[in-house]
């Protein structure tokens, strides 16, 4: 998919300003049908199913405690805390994602089900971030990023109903990456 030079600001969807100043680097959705928002937001929004559909998912540890936190084990990224910042079910969560091991700083991450009709609508995922650290992680994330949600998404659609997986890949340019 194309890229823009600009880093678009929604105006008309949920305010990100209170839980990050990052750029919104990558816009995805995934549209449903047949599946009530509630639906969706029990898979996309429950951490024991992320194994399922992410392809970079080794392993889901839950937090032991009445806290939403949990940390996921990726392929190329080591252990990263998913810490829940807003939860409003089924419409949206906010999350915040950091790790040792994990370049990508000051991450972000939208979900959001919109249903304009009935048990048809549209799951919007967003990646806010400003840096990718070491130099070989800035050439090859924003070239693997994209294409790796899209086919990890494409693997979520069938789970949700999905008829069309759109991405939208702001990192290319490259203008907010340190």
């Amino acid at each position: 998919m194309q890229s823009t030079d600009h880093h678009p600001t929604p105006t008309d969807e949920f305010d990100m300003s209170p839980f990050t100043t990052a750029p919104l680097q990558i816009d995805m959705r995934v549209q449903f049908e047949g599946k009530t928002p509630a639906e969706v937001f029990d898979i996309m929004g429950d951490p024991a199913r992320i194994k399922d559909w992410y392809l970079l998912a080794k392993e889901v540890h839950l937090s032991e405690t009445e806290s939403q936190d949990f940390e996921v084990e990726f392929i190329l990224f080591g252990r990263v805390k998913e810490a829940i910042l807003h939860w409003d079910m089924p419409i949206r969560y906010v999350y915040r994602a950091d790790g040792a091991d994990f370049p990508i700083k000051n991450y972000v991450g939208l979900i959001e089900i919109q249903t304009p009709e009935h048990n048809r609508g549209v799951m919007i995922w967003r990646q806010f971030f400003d840096d990718i650290e070491g130099l070989s992680n800035q050439r090859i994330l924003p070239v693997i990023l994209p294409p790796l949600n899209r086919a990890s998404l494409e693997r979520l659609a069938p789970m949700i109903g999905g008829t069309e997986v759109i991405v939208r890949d702001f990192m290319s340019s490259g203008s907010s990456l340190k």
